[in-house]
């Protein structure tokens, strides 16, 4: 397969039997290793999840519809895609992907760059790019994830990333429910977990 192993492990332990095997050619390639790319924190890891418990984050419902955003889940967001795109990544080679219709127009909206792509978990099925950013939303306190709890999807989104796979979530909503636990533990057991309070909120 196309992705770094630790990319790929969590799909391949969930849904796979531990069958995926990642091609040797790229088994631990990760954006640092690109031509002209800065070695930092987000270049040189292969995976990172920030959780945004405690931080008030709260989902928010579209004024004129039923799809969710989460703008300050979106900020960060693009703090980092700009973070990657000064660290020397071609816009063409980030996904930006959130499961609500209603967060990606935000995120569009307020992305400065119209090279990147922003779309939802279909908006990319079958397709692939060096680094993928993942607005996960939901965060509320009754821990209501919605069809985030469709893993099927979840993994399609999760297995677009060839090098780097960056999600924001809240752990108080998502880590309720059994997948997202295990999801959150995977990253922990990859040194790959941070809170959102190390980024300066």
């Amino acid at each position: 397969y196309r992705m770094h192993q630790a990319t790929m492990g969590f799909s391949s332990e969930e849904f796979y039997d531990n069958t995926l095997v990642a091609d040797p050619r790229v088994v631990s390639h990760l954006l640092a290793d690109l031509p002209n790319l800065v070695t930092d924190d987000l270049t040189d890891s292969p995976l990172l999840f920030i959780d945004t418990a405690g931080a008030n984050w709260e989902e928010q419902l579209e004024p004129d519809g039923e799809s969710k955003f989460n703008p300050d889940e979106g900020r960060l967001l693009l703090r980092l895609l700009e973070q990657l795109l000064d660290d020397g990544l071609s816009p063409k080679e980030i996904a930006v992907i959130a499961p609500y219709a209603a967060q990606v127009r935000w995120l569009r909206d307020h992305c400065n760059d119209s090279r990147v792509e922003i779309d939802t978990v279909d908006g990319f099925q079958g397709r692939e790019k060096e680094a993928v950013l993942i607005s996960l939303v939901r965060s509320n306190s009754t821990g209501e994830i919605g069809f985030l709890g469709d893993k099927r999807r979840m993994n399609v989104a999760m297995t677009r990333a060839r090098r780097k796979l960056l999600m924001i979530g809240d752990s108080a909503t998502l880590g309720q429910h059994d997948f997202f636990s295990r999801l959150l533990a995977y990253f922990e057991q990859h040194g790959s977990y941070k809170s959102v309070w190390e980024y300066g909120i």
